[in-house]
């Protein structure tokens, strides 16, 4: 399995997510199957069968958050200012559209691509990743090839 890359926000994000879904999540679900039980009849019990899916539900995202803490690798920005890099953001030309537009990079836990907070996993952020102020770069998108340059580091 390949290594997540992680900054220390998304670490700290991913344990605090972990943490409620092992005491406070957990502890309210066993509630749920506990009073639901109280009820009688499991057979056609909603309130059993939807506590049931919650707590399969919760299992799952705690053994995949688990995982990633498992299999992440820790990142820090490097300290060259003209180089774009996870955690900064910069002024970005899209040549395809001739449009330049802010763009963070970010761990692909952190991804917001709607607010142009991009995981360094992706095409874009794959090509934009330690780019130099000025230099080119193409992206291999399933839309097709375009280029982009990173103009400013903000």
């Amino acid at each position: 399995m390949d290594k997540i890359i992680l900054t220390e926000t998304a670490r700290k994000k991913i344990e605090t997510e972990l943490e409620y879904l092992k005491t406070v999540k957990r502890v309210e679900i066993k509630e749920a199957l506990k009073h639901a039980r109280s009820q009688g009849d499991l057979s056609e019990n909603a309130d059993y069968s939807a506590a049931k899916d919650d707590q399969s539900l919760n299992e799952t995202r705690i053994l995949e958050l688990e995982n990633q803490l498992r299999n992440s690798v820790i990142v820090e920005s490097s300290t060259d200012a003209n180089m774009f890099d996870i955690n900064k953001t910069a002024i970005v030309k899209f040549y395809d559209m001739d449009e330049e537009e802010e763009v963070t990079l970010v761990s692909s836990v952190e991804a917001d691509p709607r607010n142009m907070k991009i995981s360094i996993d992706s095409p874009l952020g794959k090509a934009l990743y330690k780019l130099s102020i000025g230099k080119k770069a193409k992206v291999s998108s399933p839309d097709g090839d375009y280029e982009v340059e990173v103009i400013k580091v903000l």
